[in-house]
């Protein structure tokens, strides 16, 4: 048995460095009362899950509820003693140290609308040489098998790609010529899945192949092997059979057991740019990506959606974790619209006094519609008031003396 070894201070101040980094950052901010911010932090390192989620495990072709599992700061040692490390940085096990699995969590969000970045950091205590097959992203899924409730809770509506074995390839033909066992949820309507796969170039290369990140179109409306396929097909670097972009990017690495791999990926649905980066922030080493969405895919816009992320193994294999994931772009209420509309009513009167005066009163609306119910109304007048002209007010005078002067007369015949 290998000698145990202690986990480094390095690596403990690393996921503390990043996660901080992360969670700092003004873009991952949550407003304090969890409403319309610009982000979301899902998982972090002391208190587990900050967002109601959902798990799914699966056991080559079989859903399992033994994983994820999420090893808090009492049960920590039990994950990194897998690997002969002393440690008690917690973790969220996405899949054991097993060949043919997967594992994977989901949540909703309420999508803005413009750029969205997901953010994870990452590692293993234990696995195969080389590792695979790397930590698994999911972009706008709508499900309607399933949901992120308690009654699915290791039991959503999913399929599982299998590239090593060639069976149960929901993705399409041909699929991807790596990947391992990948969970595929139900979803009505077509979606993203990237997968960083540290497999590529170390078990496994082909020309056309230059880096270690696949990214897939799914679409899989209703969990039927029959109906669900993997685009683009064919593949734009492989071409036919396979279907996708399949092992796109620059550089690659492997990791070792305790590295602290920050993974992230970027979706701009202005320019459809789709982009990542898989860094070891042990070693430095760094695997990217970029690839154009244009014509293939964008988003229906703003709303709710689910989103994932989890990890997969084939004939190798690692017990790939999560020490921390973060969103951003994306809240967890939809934010208040407001719009102001301005009504303007004139209306004009004629009023008659020894001369014709005409006054025109003007009423000024203005309504603030504040999404989806209150409504505050202000209303301001302004009347133009009639000014009598000097001759107006000597042809009054005159009227009342002559009237009194009647009176008097009058009076003195009595």
């Amino acid at each position: 048995m290998a000698p145990t070894r202690k986990l480094s201070g390095y690596l403990v101040a690393a996921v503390v460095a990043a996660a901080l980094s992360l969670a700092l950052a003004p873009a991952l901010v949550t407003s304090a009362q969890g409403g319309a911010g610009q982000g979301v932090s899902v998982v972090n390192l002391i208190s587990g899950f900050n967002v109601p989620v959902v798990l799914q495990g699966n056991n080559y072709t079989l859903p399992t509820r033994l994983w994820p599992t999420y090893y808090g700061p009492s049960s920590a040692a039990l994950y990194w003693s897998a690997g002969d490390i002393i440690g008690y940085q917690p973790v969220l096990e996405l899949v054991p140290a097993e060949k043919n699995s997967s594992g994977a969590l989901f949540w909703q969000a309420y999508y803005l609308g413009g750029t969205i970045s997901m953010s994870v950091l990452a590692t293993y205590s234990s696995g195969s040489s080389p590792v695979a097959d790397g930590i698994v992203f999911y972009l706008f899924l709508k499900p309607t098998m399933w949901g992120v409730e308690p009654q699915y809770n290791y039991s959503i509506a999913y399929l599982h790609y299998s590239a090593s074995a060639n069976t149960n390839k929901p993705r399409g033909a041909g699929g991807s010529p790596v990947g391992g066992y990948v969970i595929v949820p139900q979803s009505s309507e077509p979606y993203l899945l990237i997968q960083w796969d540290p497999y590529w170039h170390y078990r496994f290369n082909m020309p056309g192949a230059t880096g270690q990140w696949d990214v897939i179109i799914v679409n899989n409306p209703d969990n039927s092997t029959a109906s669900s396929t993997q685009g683009p097909s064919p593949s734009p670097n492989l071409g036919s059979p396979y279907a996708g972009w399949d092992g796109v990017g620059l550089g690659y690495f492997q990791p070792m057991p305790g590295d602290v791999l920050n993974i992230t990926v970027v979706y701009n649905p202005a320019t459809g740019l789709l982009s990542g980066t898989a860094q070891d922030e042990s070693t430095g080493q760094v695997a990217t990506f970029s690839v154009n969405l244009s014509g293939y895919f964008r988003p229906d816009g703003p709303g709710y959606y689910v989103f994932g992320v989890g990890a997969a193994t084939g004939a190798d294999y690692a017990n790939w974790a999560l020490l921390y994931l973060s969103v951003s772009g994306v809240s967890t209420v939809p934010p208040i619209m407001t719009s102001t509309t301005t009504v303007t009513t004139t209306t004009t009167a004629t009023v008659t006094l020894l001369t014709t005066t005409t006054t025109t009163a003007v009423t000024t609306t203005t309504v603030t519609v504040i999404s989806p119910t209150t409504i505050i109304s202000t209303v301001t007048s302004t009347v133009t008031k009639t000014v009598l002209s000097a001759s107006d007010l000597l042809s009054i005078a005159a009227i009342v003396v002559a009237i009194v002067a009647v009176a008097l007369v009058a009076a003195l015949r009595r």
